[in-house]
């Protein structure tokens, strides 16, 4: 346990201080009352509610262990698959399967997929507005998320590309929610 706090500090560091430095820059620009109005446009606020919940691991049945396995298969085959497409291919398929309905941590296997499609998605052309299309609604602020890393690091994802297509409002307010995971996660770790 307190060699997990020291890892867990390093990690957040650099990412609290690009966070703040993102917030205070795109903040900034939103403060201008007289910005909105030469370009006939309001400006979105960033949507920062955030629902968290722990997840209590379910008893390992057949059909969750077998799903563990296929979202586990897939990452190796991604990672060994050349090109953009045959990735993305196989992060699609393995978010097409079926969930356990008894196997509560498979939200978190989904966000992990997910996360990394929409990453793939990113490194191709326009390919950006499909990842958020696909991460918004499963991280949309009137959700309530798992209280775990694969949804910062999903959020972040968002935020990631929400930055890419312009969005500056889903931009901070996913960064925002990754914060206040980790630091939930973080709090968890000291007690």
């Amino acid at each position: 346990m307190t060699r997990v706090v020291p890892r867990l500090r390093a990690i957040m560091k650099p990412f609290v201080r690009f966070v703040t430095c993102t917030v205070l820059f795109t903040g900034g620009l939103g403060c201008d009352p007289d910005a909105a109005a030469d370009d006939g446009s309001e400006r979105e606020a960033p949507d920062t509610r955030l629902q968290t919940r722990m997840l209590a691991a379910g008893a390992p049945t057949p059909v969750a262990l077998a799903y563990a396995r296929t979202v586990a298969r897939a990452h190796r085959e991604a990672d060994r698959a050349v090109g953009l497409e045959a990735r993305a291919a196989i992060l699609r398929a393995a978010l097409a399967e079926p969930v356990p309905g008894d196997m509560p941590e498979a939200e978190v296997l989904r966000l992990e997929l997910a996360a990394r499609l929409g990453e793939t998605m990113a490194e191709r052309p326009e390919g950006a507005a499909a990842a958020v299309e696909l991460l918004a609604p499963m991280l949309h602020p009137a959700r309530v998320l798992p209280r775990d890393r694969a949804t910062a690091r999903a959020l972040v994802t968002l935020g990631d590309l929400a930055v890419a297509t312009g969005d500056d409002a889903l931009a901070v307010g996913s960064y925002m929610r990754a914060i206040r995971v980790m630091s939930s996660l973080r709090q968890e770790l000291v007690r």
